[in-house]
Parts: C-alpha cells; sequence; structure tokens
C-alpha cells in the first residue's frame, strides 16, 4: 500500500533502519500495538503498551503516564504499523517537552522476512523505565533479598525501589514530596508489587527509618550528617548505594555548592574498619551533571577467631 507510513509522514523502516535503532538505542522502543500483534512478532528489546489510535491527552495520562516511560533527556524510540497511531503518539510525547522522541513505521507485511536481529516473539521487555543507573550498573553487588529489607531514601517518584521490589525485597522509600511519593505508588501498583512509601524531612534528626537494612539506596541527594550515619542502619553484609552531585567545573547548573560533595569527599564517610569500598567514581551522570556515586558493604561480624561470618 502506497500511502502506508503517509499519516506520519516517515516511510516504512527498511532493516537496516531497524538494525541502525538497536545499535543506538541507549532510552528505550515503545510498540503500542495490541498485545496479540506483539506477541506475534516485535522489535528486540521494545515494550508493549496497547494504545488506542485516536490517543488524546487524557488517555495519555491513563494510559501512558510519564511514570511509566524513561528519563526526558533518553532517547525514546515509538514503532507502529498504524502510522496515524504513531503520528498521534509522537505528538502527544513532544507535548510533553519530551526532545528525543522519535518513530519508526514497521514495514508492510511485519514481521514477515525479518531476520531473528530484528523480530523477536513472546512477551517482550519488561519495562521502558529504568532506576538510577548507578544501581543498575551494580545491581551484581547487591546482597539476596532473603537478608532482609530495602530503603531507599529520597526516593522521588520510587523507580529505584519499585526496581527493588520487582526482584523480591521488601521495600521502604522515604522522601518529602508527597506528589513524588503518589507516583511512586502507581508505579507499584502498575507491577503489582507493594512498596511502603512514606513522606519524611530527611534534613530532621532520625527522619530515616532506623531498620536494620540490607539494602540502602541515596541519589541525587546531600545530607552530610545523614552519611555519617548511613552506613549504621546497614545489617552486617548489607550494601549502601549512594551517587550525588558533584562539585567541579560543569556542574553550575546543579544544586547550592553546599548541596554537592567535593573532590575525593564521599569515600570519607565510609574509612572505618566496619566498611568495605566496593565501587568508587567521579564522572558526569547521563544528563551530563557531575556526580560522585559509591557502593559500600558493611563487614560482617567477626567470630572467636577473628574470622567474618556470613551474612
Amino acid at each position: 500500500m502506497a500511502s502506508h507510513g503517509k499519516a506520519s509522514g516517515l516511510p516504512p523502516a527498511s532493516p537496516q533502519a531497524l538494525r541502525a535503532v538497536l545499535a543506538r538505542n541507549t532510552g528505550g522502543i515503545l510498540d503500542p500495538r495490541p498485545a496479540g500483534a506483539f506477541r506475534a512478532g516485535h522489535v528486540p528489546g521494545s515494550v508493549n503498551i496497547p494504545l488506542p489510535p485516536n490517543l488524546d491527552a487524557e488517555a495519555a495520562e491513563r494510559l501512558l503516564p510519564s511514570f511509566l516511560l524513561p528519563p526526558r533527556h533518553a532517547p525514546l524510540w515509538v514503532v507502529d504499523d498504524d502510522p496515524a497511531r504513531l503520528a498521534r503518539i509522537l505528538e502527544v510525547l513532544r507535548g510533553r517537552q519530551r526532545p528525543a522522541v522519535a518513530g519508526l513505521v514497521l514495514p508492510l507485511g511485519w514481521p514477515a522476512g525479518m531476520g531473528e536481529d530484528l523480530c523477536r516473539t513472546g512477551k517482550g521487555a519488561e519495562t521502558l523505565w529504568r532506576p538510577d543507573p548507578w544501581l543498575e550498573r551494580y545491581r551484581d553487588l547487591l546482597p539476596p533479598a532473603t537478608l532482609g529489607p530495602a530503603l531507599d531514601l529520597a526516593c522521588g517518584s520510587g523507580r529505584s525501589a519499585v526496581w527493588l521490589a520487582l526482584r523480591g525485597y521488601a521495600v521502604t522509600g522515604v522522601d518529602i514530596l508527597p506528589d513524588a511519593l503518589a507516583l511512586g505508588r502507581r508505579l507499584a501498583d502498575h507491577h503489582g508489587v507493594a512498596c511502603a512509601f512514606t513522606a519524611a524531612d530527611l534534613r530532621q534528626p532520625d527522619a530515616a527509618p532506623a531498620g536494620p537494612w540490607a539494602v540502602m539506596t541515596i541519589f541525587r541527594y546531600l545530607q552530610r550528617d545523614l552519611l555519617t550515619r548511613a552506613g549504621g542502619l546497614l545489617v552486617p553484609g548489607g550494601v549502601l548505594l549512594l551517587r550525588t552531585f558533584l562539585d567541579r567545573p560543569g556542574g553550575n547548573d546543579g544544586p547550592a555548592r553546599r548541596h554537592r560533595l567535593r573532590c575525593g569527599e564521599l569515600p570519607g564517610f565510609f574509612a572505618g574498619p566496619e566498611f568495605t569500598v566496593l565501587a568508587y567514581e567521579e564522572s558526569a551522570d547521563p544528563d551530563g551533571r557531575p556526580a560522585a556515586g559509591i557502593v559500600v558493604r558493611r563487614r560482617a561480624a567477626r567470630g572467636p577467631a577473628g574470622i567474618e561470618s556470613a551474612p
């Protein structure tokens, strides 16, 4: 059909175009087709969120809320065999100030003739959204969920908390903003997991729940007196993952300087013999802001012979 793709202003994607998207995809791929069509064949790594052809702003808020999507700065591709629906989805997403959204029209006859590198069958990827990149990067350093519960401080809209809950942890998220916590509850409900989201001002003494915790996460938040206590809230064998703003050239668009770490400052909070630093880095976050990150394990209790017992 010659008009295939006309409504979106995009031609049907060639195999070469699809391979190029897969090669450079760092955000996510949204497939809005019906679930049956998606299971019969979809672009590898894509996530199915079925959407109607006549998507309007009200329906988009209900069916495609922002908490299900990658961060605004991350690339997001939309692939669809319905050019009119694709055009409407792109219009809605661009109206949300997402500068890195683009679309591809699936070729006629999809998925006939496509190799395994371009087409998969079945359920597809789990989510378009991601937890904090530091948590995802060091996921293999997390203790098993059987060691104890997890605490996400300054949790925001709860992506990292829900990500942990999906992996079996009993999770508590704490933040001062009720609206952000409401988004976290919606995200947890969407995925069928339970997270205890609590509103609290972490600047107040003892606002952080005492635990003890097997996992603690703190992202994009800095309160130095909290850091002096954080390691002591871990169980032996528990792990803290923290990454926040760094005061160095290039960070002038971030928070006030008192809310940024000095270069080399962060490891000093965990210099005691009861802690092992598993990873440390000063670099830039995906949005370009300078940041420092650390992964710390509280050492297991030592037995009479001075040998660490397994957690």
